[in-house]
């Protein structure tokens, strides 16, 4: 785009600037200024390339504007105020297109040649004169991006009056009249219609594209973005100011407007302190100093050089948007954009500051990345599988397809598949483990927890001997291995291996069916609440290729999260100075007694002398009449303030002897 620096000094005033300085600040605002040239006029002109964004840049008026912005100048538009007056409607119609039109009609003009001013004006763009309409025409598309028809009152109706141009049936039958009189010189007109018509319908605008007119005035209609032109009415009111000095007549008796625009723009909240922050400290005599901001009202009158209005209520802030810039400024940071630009990108201070302050972190994130390290430290891999899948109970309205039509309710079943895989594809099993979100529901809500599942060995792998086969670990070897895991997170728990009681947790109920019958058990917390189950996998129903045993465990991740001081800071005391005592007793027991149900039975028994209970031996009677088992516990017994008696320790003991009767004739 070219613009004369003659003509841009008629709309600003740019005493003492030069065109070099211009150039510099559109540069920093953005645009990109391909070259400075002089004409023959003793003219300078400078070429701008425009952005896609900045739409309401393509005309004289539009990019003047902006350079009054930057400057922070003002506009000079004396030719748009006429003293005329103007009937204005607002009309609701049923369709999405919006309609506006501006007519009116004046008498009894003259056709003849432009003067030299509009002459040199369009000679800047290679448009050649042909009489003052004509040129009237090509200055306003040039000027205001607006493109002005004028028909001959005649080709619509010769007795057409001012009443008839207010209803929008009238108006389009005009726009279509003007399509087809395009080609019209203007030679012999006297009655005309000056109609300025926005947003048209899509096949109108196609119709303009493709008919006689120049290129100027047929980019007009390639967008249906009227709103980022300048003001259609001020645009209207220097053509009528133009045909009235230019053809040696009078104003016209009415002008009338008609829209069905009714879009409503909210003003954009701004945060002062927010922009700022955003923006940083400007340097100060090229120095940075922290506390060097832009001022509010600093930032207030930049806002009033680019026509924005603030509002400001109940200590908030609300700036309105003119209408051309609703398509690049939407939202607080487009404000802050502005902001910056209009005061320059250079003058803020380009490096980021430095912070000491370090972030903090959770005490559940921490203990979860604790949790990750420790079973890493075990020799385990960790894998992450998809949270959908085709076999779940909670079903997706709208999967991506079949197979993820549904959210997991547990983890180990994913990692069962990778261990088939593996084995399948490697001859080996990956031990690994997983965290992740599992999916349950409840009569009346769904519920979304975080689990821990892992699987383990599967690998012939541990030596008695290096002369001996290996041999794959055991039951109790995998055990131990989910003992450690507790044991380092300083966790006390309880094994049961529920033969007999009701699985009361929902949340682990539908993994039983991945173990074999009687070999699982449930893990209780402190509390005696289920956090999960471990056992061996079964290897009918999950198709495993292998014949050495694999075992799963499945956690809930929420009580492994839990540091309260009770479980997780251990306590110390010195050493008595007093010798222990130590006994054996023997318990006999039914054969299908636990260990728990038999230790929670000694455990009864209270006393301060009792400093450890110990199970060193176990004997089975396999006889028909007599199924029962001989267990042997090493009871040590201490005194910290003394020596105990024979006396003393006699009669704790018989204490555990009078228990396990009570106990077997319950």
């Amino acid at each position: 785009m070219n613009i004369s620096w003659h003509w841009l000094s008629e709309l600003l005033d740019l005493n003492n600037i030069t065109p070099e300085q211009v150039y510099n600040k559109l540069t920093l605002a953005g645009f990109e200024l391909e070259n400075i040239k002089h004409n023959t006029d003793n003219d300078i002109i400078l070429e701008i390339s425009n952005t896609t964004n900045r739409s309401d840049t393509n005309s004289i008026i539009g990019i003047t504007q902006e350079i009054s912005g930057i400057l922070q100048c003002c506009l000079n538009a004396q030719r748009t105020q006429i003293n005329v007056p103007f009937w204005k409607q607002a009309i609701e119609v049923n369709h999405l297109n919006q309609e506006e039109y501006i007519t009116s009609i004046i008498n009894q003009i003259e056709i003849k040649e432009s003067p030299n001013w509009l002459k040199a004006r369009l000679a800047i763009y290679n448009i050649p004169s042909t009489n003052n309409i004509h040129d009237i025409i090509n200055f306003i598309a040039i000027k205001w991006s607006h493109h002005i028809n004028i028909i001959e009152l005649n080709k619509v109706s010769a007795d057409l009056t001012i009443n008839q141009l207010k209803t929008l049936e009238g108006n389009r039958k005009i726009a279509q009249a003007a399509f087809e009189s395009h080609e019209n010189k203007y030679k012999q007109t006297s009655d005309i219609i000056i109609q300025l018509s926005s947003n048209l319908p899509r096949i109108t605008r196609k119709m303009y594209e493709k008919c006689g007119y120049p290129e100027h005035i047929k980019s007009l209609y390639e967008s249906s973005d009227a709103d980022s032109k300048p003001s259609n009415i001020e645009a209207y009111s220097e053509v009528v100011s133009l045909i009235t000095q230019l053809c040696n007549t009078q104003y016209p008796e009415q002008i009338v407007h008609l829209s069905t625009y009714h879009k409503l723009q909210k003003p954009i909240h701004f945060n002062y302190k927010k922009i700022y922050k955003i923006l940083g400290p400007v340097q100060y005599k090229k120095r940075y100093t922290p506390q060097n901001f832009i001022t509010p009202n600093t930032a207030d009158k930049i806002f009033h050089n680019l026509y924005f209005i603030n509002h400001t209520s109940r200590n908030k802030t609300y700036v309105e948007i003119p209408k051309y810039r609703i398509k690049d400024i939407e939202r607080e940071i487009d404000l802050g954009e502005e902001i910056s630009r209009i005061y320059g990108f250079n003058q803020f201070f380009d490096l980021v500051p430095t912070n000491k302050l370090k972030g903090q972190q959770s005490t559940s994130k921490h203990r979860l990345n604790q949790l990750r390290s420790i079973c890493r430290s075990i020799g385990l891999h960790e894998v992450i599988h998809s949270s959908l899948g085709e076999r779940y109970k909670i079903k997706i309205h709208n999967p991506l397809n079949i197979e993820y039509d549904s959210l997991r309710n547990n983890l180990l079943w994913k990692l069962i598949q990778s261990s088939i895989y593996n084995i399948k594809q490697t001859k080996k099993s990956l031990e690994m483990f997983e965290i992740g979100r599992v999916f349950l529901k409840q009569p009346g809500q769904y519920i979304e927890r975080t689990h821990l599942a892992g699987i383990l060995g599967g690998n012939k792998i541990v030596r008695n001997t290096w002369d001996r086969q290996p041999k794959n670990i055991s039951w109790f070897q995998a055990k131990g291995d989910l003992e450690e895991i507790f044991e380092r997170l300083n966790m006390s728990i309880t094994w049961d291996n529920s033969r007999n009681t009701q699985l009361d947790s929902f949340t682990l109920e539908n993994l039983q069916a991945y173990f074999k019958t009687n070999q699982y058990a449930i893990l209780y917390s402190h509390n005696q609440q289920p956090i999960g189950i471990f056992g061996e996998i079964k290897t009918q129903n999950t198709n495993l290729p292998t014949a050495d045993p694999l075992y799963g465990f499945e956690l809930i991740i929420d009580p492994l999260l839990i540091t309260s001081s009770s479980i997780s800071s251990p306590h110390f005391k010195t050493y008595t100075k007093y010798p222990s005592i130590i006994r054996d007793i023997k318990i006999e027991v039914p054969q299908t007694w636990t260990m728990t149900k038999v230790l929670s039975n000694l455990y009864t028994v209270k006393s301060d002398f009792i400093e450890s209970i110990e199970l060193f031996d176990v004997y089975n009677n396999q006889s028909i009449q007599n199924r029962s088992k001989s267990l042997g516990f090493r009871i040590t017994y201490s005194n910290p303030n003394s020596t105990l008696t024979a006396h003393e320790v006699n009669q704790i003991e018989q204490q555990f002897k009078d228990a396990s009767i009570k106990q077997l004739h319950k």
